[in-house]
């Protein structure tokens, strides 16, 4: 039945005219105008000669096809297409009709009309469309990784209320003393030994071992860190070649363990994958307590290498440079941007020269939301500077986030925040921009003195102080 499906849906007429759009471009939709124009009359012709255009049964057919046309390529095209039909409707209705030069400029109007009115109807929903969809794109990618903060956070106090009589480190603490230990090198695996106490703590492995991987399909095996009587990794182990395939966890079933009846090889293969599917490394185990072998344990297990995964390309980012991270979230923005129309804003906030200019403006560029980024540029006056991308963001809604981190200041600080800023700039993410146009309004900004001209490209503003 699916393979009868798979040909019926390869012989679909709208299937074989997008292949033959992809072939051939403009060439082929030419050749699809005339086929669209001409086809029902022609037709007409040889089925109904009395009547070709269907003008005498109530509905004249023959304006149909420039119709889907138009609905299929926009109203330019459309109109094209009206226009080669009404010569096509001209040509047999002067063979098949008498005295109906009046019908047929009505229907060669009205077709023209309806082609017009239906292209930009259909173009506008295509683009609503696709921005919406580019926008649950941006979002999805964000998803992964926010799920797994959440599942991390929800573990986190269910193994602090079972060990806090041992006083014993709840996960997401254990993680918060990791995250530095990956920014020391450039590999972000130096950290290897802490991560293994880390699994070995919270999901009880007994032998097992961290391995770091060449590139993406193949595996180093010499260890990162082992823990247990762990050597090389088994690369030709099933389990382990599977977990880097499928970027997932692999096990053996639980029932083989319970009789110990699996063979001497490894008992899971967690990969430390990002939510991107970039993988930076295996956790191969090859023994655990008995009791610790279950599949909420397992669940644990995958959810750490998920963590740990964006927790490395994180602190990976951090450490290669702050910029780079930055612009790199600020590309992500503008390609959007440019093919979707999604808007995002740009806000600069450049502090007065006060005792509390450090602690503050480090609060206010570390206390951003996931989504959004920071970054602190040098300025030629040596002032303080925040710049904060705000994806899918428009700019008069900049002034509701002012309020919220002047919110946060006071609580932290006890000050106003618009007693030390000295000027608050912001800039809309439009797709006629690009990296350079960006920077252009960062330097403005880096570099304002009252009664600097503004530039059109840049939309520049002041908000209104918040209280």
């Amino acid at each position: 039945m699916k393979v009868l499906k798979q040909k019926l849906k390869n012989t679909n007429g709208i299937t074989i005219l997008n292949r033959w759009q992809a072939k051939f471009g403009n060439h082929a939709r030419v050749v699809e105008l005339a086929i669209f124009a001409a086809l029902v009359p022609v037709l007409g012709i040889l089925l109904f000669s009395n009547d070709p255009l269907g003008i005498d049964t109530g509905f004249a057919w023959a304006a149909a096809p420039p119709m889907i046309f138009a609905a299929r390529y926009g109203s330019s095209w459309g109109a094209a297409c009206a226009a080669f039909s009404a010569c096509v409707f001209y040509l047999v209705g002067n063979m098949a009709y008498e005295g109906s030069a009046a019908a047929l400029m009505t229907l060669s109007i009205g077709t023209l009309i309806m082609c017009v009115v239906i292209g930009d109807v259909a173009a506008a929903w295509r683009t609503r469309s696709g921005q919406a969809e580019a926008e649950n794109e941006y979002l999805r990618h964000r998803l992964k990784e926010f799920s797994n903060d959440y599942h991390v956070l929800k573990v986190s106090h269910g193994q602090l209320e079972e060990f806090m009589a041992g006083q014993r480190l709840s996960l997401r603490q254990a993680l918060v003393q990791v995250k530095p230990m990956l920014a020391a090198g450039p590999e972000g695996l130096e950290a290897g030994s802490d991560l293994m106490s880390v699994f070995a703590q919270f999901c009880s492995v007994q032998v097992a071992g961290l391995y770091a991987m060449k590139d993406g399909t193949d595996i180093d095996p010499t260890p990162v860190a082992v823990y247990g009587n762990m050597g090389d990794a088994p690369v030709y182990d099933s389990l382990l070649q599977l977990a880097i395939k499928e970027r997932k966890l692999v096990s053996v079933k639980l029932s083989s363990h319970a009789t110990d009846s699996h063979d001497a090889g490894l008992l899971a293969a967690v990969p430390i994958v990002d939510s991107q599917g970039w993988l930076h490394g295996v956790l191969a185990v090859r023994d655990m307590h008995f009791m610790a072998f279950q599949q909420e344990n397992l669940n644990i297990l995958a959810l750490l290498g998920g963590y740990v995964g964006d927790l490395l390309t994180r602190s990976r980012g951090a450490a290669q440079s702050r910029t780079a991270w930055f612009f790199a979230e600020l590309d992500t923005a503008l390609r959007f941007a440019r093919t979707n129309d999604v808007t995002s804003a740009l806000l600069c906030l450049r502090f007065e020269q006060t005792q509390h200019v450090d602690v503050v403006s480090k609060m206010v560029s570390t206390n951003i939301r996931s989504l959004d980024s920071s970054w602190l540029p040098k300025t030629g006056d040596d002032s303080t500077v925040v710049v904060i991308l705000l994806p899918l963001i428009v700019e008069s809604h900049c002034n509701a986030y002012l309020r919220r981190l002047g919110k946060s200041v006071r609580q932290e600080f006890d000050l106003e925040l618009q007693d030390l800023l000295a000027d608050v700039t912001t800039m809309q993410i439009s797709g006629s921009d690009t990296r350079e146009s960006c920077l252009a309004f960062i330097n403005k900004a880096t570099d304002f003195a009252p009664g600097v001209s503004e530039t059109p490209a840049m939309t520049k503003r002041r908000v209104q102080r918040v209280a």
